[in-house]
């Protein structure tokens, strides 16, 4: 069974392939200074592959739902929200992972408010899956594939800014934060689809959810493809393990080749395709996709684990909102916070101290909150609403 930590290696495993497959064409065909190497392209799309979950909040989409709904009722219920001018709200009720990872990797980590990772601005415009604000105006026709989510908030702005300065990257739109993306993107974004896609049907059948049978025939439908395969091993699980892989390594090659046949439309910013579904196994991976979709991520299990998760988020946004809202009426000092708001605010930690607005201080929440594994949430929870263990 894969964990998130297992799956953003493997994602960074297949990218460093792509990228260095990717860069052993490229190189080959351009001027480039001589530390320039096709490994070099292989090290920025592995380094952004590895933090391309690191935002995510407890329980996955599902927790980025649940944040999402808890501050749109809080416009409507508490009224903290309101407080917020309108272009600011847009952070929260479109709350997103791949926005908090920019922030994270680029603020909260490491140098924390200088930097953060101090990562290179490829590796940031490679992992800038989507390379726009939360609130854009612009036509819903709009359907480029770097503007379905938000990728940073209002707080990183200035840093996406600079990164897209740097490195060239094309507005997409003259009048928003709207970009096009790094070309390499398409790579890691490439490598999290194949992995997930893939590595799912074999998690599925380690937790029961897919017999063998159907497992086999998902993975064969792409693995079959290589000439080498030949006899399988012996056991059951390990000829699951061996059609994974083959069928992992046969996606790689095909991801390489749709990219390379597209650069001209990649670099231009007009191409809008992820790359999987131009490779020649698409309709294989939709199949494999539904599977997922209909054995797995609606099992029993799943949608329970679902319901805690909507449940635990929102009851933590709730607890710890009573901190920022008396940091409001007290005009941000945190020093004239009194009774169970001091423990809340000692809780959050001192980044709470350098909040002097409602916008740094939903901040803090959401990175306190989105910063908890599923275990410590429901964990937190418990213990402040005094659930015994």
């Amino acid at each position: 069974m894969h964990t998130r930590l297992t799956h953003s290696i493997e994602v960074a495993s297949v990218g460093r392939s792509l990228g260095t497959g990717v860069g052993a064409e490229i190189t080959r065909e351009i001027d480039k200074p001589p530390t320039i190497t096709q490994d070099t392209f292989g090290y920025v799309v592995q380094a952004a592959c590895l933090a391309h979950d690191i935002g995510n909040p407890p329980f996955g989409h599902c927790g980025e739902d649940a944040i999402q709904s808890w501050f749109k009722k809080t416009e409507s219920g508490t009224g903290l929200a309101v407080k917020l001018e309108e272009t600011w709200k847009e952070d929260f009720r479109l709350f997103d992972g791949n926005a908090q990872s920019f922030r994270i990797i680029t603020q909260l980590e490491d140098c924390k408010w200088a930097g953060g990772l101090q990562l290179t601005h490829a590796v940031l415009g490679a992992f800038t899956k989507y390379p726009r604000a939360s609130r854009l105006c612009i036509s819903e026709k709009d359907d480029y594939i770097g503007a379905k989510k938000p990728g940073f908030f209002k707080s990183e702005q200035g840093y996406f800014a600079e990164v897209a300065d740097n490195l060239g990257l094309k507005r997409h739109d003259d009048t928003n934060p709207y970009w096009c993306r790094h070309p390499l993107a398409f790579l890691v974004e490439a490598a999290d689809d194949i992995c997930y896609r893939i590595i799912d049907i074999e998690d599925g059948y380690e937790l029961g959810y897919l017999s063998f049978s159907e497992a086999k025939d998902i993975l064969a439908s792409i693995a079959c493809h290589d000439p080498n395969l030949t006899i399988l091993p012996a056991q059951e699980s390990d000829q699951i393990g061996k059609l994974r892989a083959i069928a992992v390594g046969l996606l790689i090659k095909e991801c390489i080749k749709v990219f390379l046949d597209n650069r001209t439309a990649i670099l231009a910013g007009s191409f809008g395709c992820p790359l999987i579904e131009l490779t020649r196994f698409s309709d294989e991976l939709k199949n494999a996709s539904d599977a997922a979709k209909q054995k797995i991520f609606r099992s029993e299990i799943i949608t329970k684990r679902e319901i805690t998760g909507t449940t635990v988020i929102a009851g933590l946004l709730d607890i710890f909102s009573e901190v920022i809202i008396d940091l409001t009426n007290v005009n941000f000092d945190i020093s004239k916070l009194k009774g169970n708001s001091v423990r809340l605010a000692r809780l959050m930690g001192d980044s709470l101290r350098r909040a002097n607005n409602t916008y740094e201080t939903l901040l803090c929440l959401t990175d306190l909150v989105s910063g908890m594994t599923d275990r410590f949430a429901i964990d937190t929870y418990r213990t402040l609403k005094g659930i015994s263990m």
